[in-house]
């Protein structure tokens, strides 16, 4: 059994940038949240600004027509993380582009 969450939590680590939405639906749905879990933690370390790296989750959770709901309880589930970086997520979820 391969864990395709995993692969793409590799991947989204890796990136130099997120790809667009028609690249990445070859991709099953576990593979795309990894990738967006990936990429938002590489970008937060990157940067050191987690608000942003939420901001782009959520954009990235909608343009890879991602559940919202399971994306955001991952920023939920961190114990450090403030309420802040949760809007920012949604913020981004419902008026990125």
């Amino acid at each position: 059994m391969e864990n395709h969450f995993g692969k793409g939590v590799m991947a989204g680590l890796k990136a130099s940038q997120a790809g667009n939405a028609h690249s990445v639906s070859r991709f099953c749905l576990d593979y795309r949240r990894g990738f967006v879990v990936g990429y938002a933690h590489r970008l937060s370390e990157r940067t050191g600004d987690y608000l942003s790296a939420a901001w782009e989750a959520g954009v990235l959770t909608r343009r890879y027509n991602l559940d919202s709901a399971l994306l955001i309880d991952f920023f939920r589930e961190m114990e450090s993380a403030p309420r802040s970086v949760e809007r920012c997520f949604l913020a981004g979820y419902q008026n990125g582009y």
